[in-house]
Protein backbone atom coordinates (compact mmCIF):
# COMPACT_ATOMS: atom_id res chain seq x y z
CA UNK A 1 0.00 0.00 0.00
CA UNK A 2 1.35 3.42 -0.89
CA UNK A 3 2.47 5.48 2.07
CA UNK A 4 1.40 9.12 2.14
CA UNK A 5 3.63 11.69 3.79
CA UNK A 6 0.56 13.66 4.81
CA UNK A 7 -1.20 10.79 6.55
CA UNK A 8 1.60 9.47 8.71
CA UNK A 9 0.88 9.96 12.40
CA UNK A 10 3.08 12.60 14.05
CA UNK A 11 4.11 11.44 17.50
CA UNK A 12 5.20 13.91 20.12
CA UNK A 13 8.12 11.84 21.29
CA UNK A 14 9.92 11.70 17.94
CA UNK A 15 12.98 13.90 17.77
CA UNK A 16 14.09 13.74 21.39
CA UNK A 17 17.33 12.00 20.44
CA UNK A 18 19.58 14.92 21.28
CA UNK A 19 18.17 15.09 24.80
CA UNK A 20 18.50 11.39 25.62
CA UNK A 21 21.90 10.02 26.46
CA UNK A 22 23.17 6.89 24.79
CA UNK A 23 23.98 3.85 26.92
CA UNK A 24 27.22 4.09 28.81
CA UNK A 25 28.88 2.79 31.94
CA UNK A 26 28.30 4.45 35.31
CA UNK A 27 30.48 3.78 38.30
CA UNK A 28 28.70 2.18 41.23
CA UNK A 29 24.99 1.46 41.40
CA UNK A 30 23.68 5.02 41.02
CA UNK A 31 22.58 5.59 37.39
CA UNK A 32 23.02 9.34 37.92
CA UNK A 33 26.75 8.84 38.39
CA UNK A 34 29.13 9.09 41.35
CA UNK A 35 29.95 12.82 41.18
CA UNK A 36 27.92 15.71 42.49
CA UNK A 37 28.16 19.51 42.28
CA UNK A 38 26.59 20.31 45.65
CA UNK A 39 24.54 18.93 48.51
CA UNK A 40 21.26 20.52 49.59
CA UNK A 41 20.31 19.74 53.19
CA UNK A 42 22.28 16.53 52.81
CA UNK A 43 20.83 15.58 49.39
CA UNK A 44 23.30 15.15 46.56
CA UNK A 45 22.91 17.27 43.42
CA UNK A 46 24.36 14.94 40.76
CA UNK A 47 26.66 16.44 38.15
CA UNK A 48 24.65 14.67 35.44
CA UNK A 49 21.48 16.50 36.51
CA UNK A 50 23.35 19.81 36.60
CA UNK A 51 24.69 19.25 33.09
CA UNK A 52 21.23 18.38 31.75
CA UNK A 53 19.59 21.37 33.45
CA UNK A 54 22.27 23.73 32.08
CA UNK A 55 21.77 22.46 28.54
CA UNK A 56 18.01 22.84 28.85
CA UNK A 57 17.98 26.31 30.43
CA UNK A 58 21.08 28.00 28.99
CA UNK A 59 21.71 25.96 25.84
CA UNK A 60 25.33 25.64 26.97
CA UNK A 61 27.62 22.91 28.22
CA UNK A 62 28.67 23.23 31.84
CA UNK A 63 32.31 23.34 30.76
CA UNK A 64 31.62 26.46 28.67
CA UNK A 65 30.10 28.48 31.51
CA UNK A 66 31.85 31.44 33.06
CA UNK A 67 32.24 31.30 36.86
CA UNK A 68 29.31 33.71 37.30
CA UNK A 69 27.12 31.70 34.89
CA UNK A 70 27.98 28.47 36.68
CA UNK A 71 27.11 29.96 40.06
CA UNK A 72 23.79 31.32 38.76
CA UNK A 73 22.91 28.00 37.08
CA UNK A 74 23.72 26.07 40.23
CA UNK A 75 21.61 28.41 42.34
CA UNK A 76 18.69 27.86 39.96
CA UNK A 77 19.01 24.11 40.33
CA UNK A 78 19.35 24.33 44.11
CA UNK A 79 16.14 26.35 44.13
CA UNK A 80 14.39 23.55 42.22
CA UNK A 81 15.60 20.98 44.74
CA UNK A 82 14.40 23.10 47.67
CA UNK A 83 10.98 23.73 46.13
CA UNK A 84 10.59 20.05 45.34
CA UNK A 85 11.57 19.14 48.90
CA UNK A 86 9.03 21.65 50.22
CA UNK A 87 6.34 20.10 47.99
CA UNK A 88 7.04 16.68 49.48
CA UNK A 89 7.10 18.02 53.03
CA UNK A 90 3.73 19.71 52.59
CA UNK A 91 2.16 16.62 51.04
CA UNK A 92 1.56 18.08 47.58
CA UNK A 93 2.72 14.90 45.90
CA UNK A 94 -0.17 12.99 47.45
CA UNK A 95 -2.79 15.28 45.90
CA UNK A 96 -4.51 13.39 43.10
CA UNK A 97 -4.07 16.01 40.36
CA UNK A 98 -0.37 16.45 41.07
CA UNK A 99 0.17 12.72 41.44
CA UNK A 100 -1.51 12.19 38.05
CA UNK A 101 0.67 14.89 36.47
CA UNK A 102 3.80 13.27 37.86
CA UNK A 103 2.71 9.86 36.59
CA UNK A 104 1.99 11.22 33.14
CA UNK A 105 5.34 13.06 33.02
CA UNK A 106 7.11 9.85 34.08
CA UNK A 107 5.55 7.61 31.43
CA UNK A 108 5.98 10.26 28.74
CA UNK A 109 9.69 10.55 29.51
CA UNK A 110 10.12 6.78 29.56
CA UNK A 111 8.19 6.40 26.31
CA UNK A 112 10.24 9.14 24.62
CA UNK A 113 13.46 7.52 25.72
CA UNK A 114 12.28 4.16 24.37
CA UNK A 115 11.09 5.71 21.11
CA UNK A 116 14.46 7.37 20.62
CA UNK A 117 16.30 4.12 21.31
CA UNK A 118 13.97 2.23 18.94
CA UNK A 119 14.67 4.69 16.11
CA UNK A 120 18.40 4.55 16.75
CA UNK A 121 18.21 0.81 16.10
CA UNK A 122 15.63 1.06 13.29
CA UNK A 123 16.69 4.16 11.39
CA UNK A 124 15.24 4.64 7.91
CA UNK A 125 17.50 3.29 5.19
CA UNK A 126 18.21 5.11 1.93
CA UNK A 127 16.22 2.45 0.09
CA UNK A 128 13.17 2.95 2.32
CA UNK A 129 13.39 6.72 1.96
CA UNK A 130 13.64 6.46 -1.83
CA UNK A 131 10.58 4.20 -2.04
CA UNK A 132 8.38 6.66 -0.13
CA UNK A 133 9.76 9.61 -2.12
CA UNK A 134 8.95 7.87 -5.40
CA UNK A 135 5.47 6.92 -4.20
CA UNK A 136 4.70 10.54 -3.32
CA UNK A 137 6.39 12.10 -6.34
CA UNK A 138 3.14 12.55 -8.35
CA UNK A 139 1.65 14.80 -5.68
CA UNK A 140 4.90 16.59 -4.88
CA UNK A 141 5.26 18.04 -8.37
CA UNK A 142 3.36 18.76 -11.53
CA UNK A 143 1.18 21.50 -10.05
CA UNK A 144 0.12 24.11 -12.56
CA UNK A 145 1.03 27.73 -11.77
CA UNK A 146 -0.26 30.89 -13.39
CA UNK A 147 1.02 34.46 -13.58
CA UNK A 148 -1.73 36.97 -14.23
CA UNK A 149 -2.96 40.52 -13.86
CA UNK A 150 -6.39 41.33 -12.48
CA UNK A 151 -8.85 44.21 -12.63
CA UNK A 152 -11.49 43.79 -9.96
CA UNK A 153 -14.66 45.91 -10.13
CA UNK A 154 -18.01 45.86 -8.38
CA UNK A 155 -20.43 45.31 -11.26
CA UNK A 156 -20.67 43.40 -14.51
CA UNK A 157 -21.29 46.65 -16.36
CA UNK A 158 -17.97 48.06 -15.12
CA UNK A 159 -16.20 44.85 -16.16
CA UNK A 160 -17.81 45.01 -19.62
CA UNK A 161 -16.56 48.58 -19.98
CA UNK A 162 -13.01 47.53 -19.02
CA UNK A 163 -13.08 44.77 -21.65
CA UNK A 164 -14.33 47.23 -24.25
CA UNK A 165 -11.50 49.64 -23.44
CA UNK A 166 -8.97 46.79 -23.73
CA UNK A 167 -10.39 45.97 -27.15
CA UNK A 168 -9.89 49.63 -28.08
CA UNK A 169 -6.20 49.35 -27.25
CA UNK A 170 -5.97 50.63 -23.67
CA UNK A 171 -3.13 49.09 -21.65
CA UNK A 172 -4.18 46.58 -19.00
CA UNK A 173 -1.91 48.00 -16.27
CA UNK A 174 -3.20 51.53 -16.86
CA UNK A 175 -6.81 50.40 -16.61
CA UNK A 176 -6.03 48.50 -13.41
CA UNK A 177 -4.64 51.64 -11.82
CA UNK A 178 -7.63 53.68 -12.98
CA UNK A 179 -10.53 51.34 -12.28
CA UNK A 180 -9.56 48.38 -10.06
CA UNK A 181 -11.02 48.25 -6.56
CA UNK A 182 -8.80 45.47 -5.26
CA UNK A 183 -5.41 45.79 -3.56
CA UNK A 184 -3.57 44.92 -6.79
CA UNK A 185 -4.86 48.02 -8.59
CA UNK A 186 -1.99 50.36 -7.66
CA UNK A 187 0.61 47.89 -9.00
CA UNK A 188 -1.11 47.45 -12.35
CA UNK A 189 -3.23 44.50 -11.29
CA UNK A 190 -0.29 42.13 -10.80
CA UNK A 191 -1.31 38.93 -8.99
CA UNK A 192 2.09 37.27 -9.29
CA UNK A 193 2.33 33.48 -9.49
CA UNK A 194 -0.52 31.43 -8.00
CA UNK A 195 -2.00 27.93 -8.00
CA UNK A 196 -5.46 26.46 -7.58
CA UNK A 197 -4.77 26.24 -3.84
CA UNK A 198 -3.89 29.92 -3.44
CA UNK A 199 -6.49 31.63 -5.62
CA UNK A 200 -10.29 31.71 -5.72
CA UNK A 201 -11.64 29.01 -8.04
CA UNK A 202 -13.48 31.21 -10.59
CA UNK A 203 -10.20 32.98 -11.35
CA UNK A 204 -8.31 29.68 -11.59
CA UNK A 205 -10.93 28.21 -13.91
CA UNK A 206 -10.84 31.30 -16.11
CA UNK A 207 -7.05 31.45 -16.54
CA UNK A 208 -6.92 27.68 -17.07
CA UNK A 209 -9.02 28.15 -20.22
CA UNK A 210 -7.02 31.13 -21.51
CA UNK A 211 -3.94 31.33 -23.71
CA UNK A 212 -0.84 33.15 -22.51
CA UNK A 213 -0.95 36.80 -23.57
CA UNK A 214 -4.73 37.04 -23.79
CA UNK A 215 -7.28 38.71 -21.52
CA UNK A 216 -10.72 37.47 -20.52
CA UNK A 217 -13.42 38.55 -22.96
CA UNK A 218 -16.18 37.94 -20.43
CA UNK A 219 -16.31 39.17 -16.83
CA UNK A 220 -15.36 36.52 -14.24
CA UNK A 221 -17.63 36.60 -11.19
CA UNK A 222 -16.32 35.64 -7.75
CA UNK A 223 -17.30 36.37 -4.16
CA UNK A 224 -15.22 39.58 -4.39
CA UNK A 225 -16.87 41.07 -7.47
CA UNK A 226 -16.16 40.93 -11.21
CA UNK A 227 -12.69 40.23 -12.60
CA UNK A 228 -11.06 41.01 -15.90
CA UNK A 229 -7.91 38.91 -16.21
CA UNK A 230 -4.73 38.96 -18.28
CA UNK A 231 -2.78 35.69 -18.38
CA UNK A 232 0.91 36.58 -18.63
CA UNK A 233 2.53 33.17 -18.21
CA UNK A 234 2.03 29.64 -16.95
CA UNK A 235 4.30 26.83 -15.86
CA UNK A 236 4.34 23.42 -14.23
CA UNK A 237 6.01 23.41 -10.84
CA UNK A 238 8.91 20.99 -10.63
CA UNK A 239 8.87 18.38 -7.90
CA UNK A 240 11.46 18.95 -5.16
CA UNK A 241 14.56 16.81 -5.59
CA UNK A 242 15.24 13.71 -3.52
CA UNK A 243 18.09 15.48 -1.72
CA UNK A 244 15.83 18.43 -0.85
CA UNK A 245 13.15 16.11 0.55
CA UNK A 246 15.41 13.51 2.13
CA UNK A 247 15.20 14.68 5.74
CA UNK A 248 11.42 15.18 5.63
CA UNK A 249 10.85 11.77 4.06
CA UNK A 250 13.26 10.13 6.50
CA UNK A 251 11.29 11.58 9.43
CA UNK A 252 8.03 10.35 7.88
CA UNK A 253 9.39 6.82 7.36
CA UNK A 254 10.62 6.67 10.94
CA UNK A 255 7.31 7.97 12.32
CA UNK A 256 5.62 5.19 10.38
CA UNK A 257 8.01 2.59 11.79
CA UNK A 258 7.46 3.80 15.32
CA UNK A 259 3.69 3.86 14.91
CA UNK A 260 3.72 0.28 13.62
CA UNK A 261 5.88 -0.77 16.57
CA UNK A 262 3.41 0.82 18.99
CA UNK A 263 0.50 -0.95 17.29
CA UNK A 264 2.35 -4.26 17.63
CA UNK A 265 2.88 -3.60 21.35
CA UNK A 266 -0.83 -2.79 21.77
CA UNK A 267 -1.83 -5.93 19.86
CA UNK A 268 0.36 -8.06 22.12
CA UNK A 269 -0.80 -6.50 25.38
CA UNK A 270 -3.70 -7.47 27.62
CA UNK A 271 -5.72 -4.25 27.88
CA UNK A 272 -8.76 -4.10 30.15
CA UNK A 273 -10.81 -0.91 30.04
CA UNK A 274 -12.36 0.53 33.18
CA UNK A 275 -11.74 -0.13 36.88
CA UNK A 276 -10.08 -3.35 37.99
CA UNK A 277 -12.50 -6.21 37.79
CA UNK A 278 -15.20 -4.13 36.13
CA UNK A 279 -13.81 -3.40 32.72
CA UNK A 280 -13.98 -5.10 29.36
CA UNK A 281 -10.89 -6.74 27.90
CA UNK A 282 -9.96 -5.88 24.34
Amino acid sequence: MTKSLGSLIILSFVGLGSACSKPGSTAGSDPLGPTHVATVNGTRVPESVFRLQTLASLRKNVDDLSPDERKAALNDLVGLYLLADEARTQGLLTERTIAAQLELARIQLEARAMATRFLEKNAATDAEIKVVYDQNLPRLGGQQQFKAKNILVNTKEEADLVIKQLQQGKKFADLAKERANGPTGPNGGDLGWFTSQTMVQPVVEAVSAMKVGTYSTQPVKSEFGYHVLLLEDERTEDAPSFDAMRNDVKAAVERDKLQKHIQELIAGAKVVEGSAGGGAER
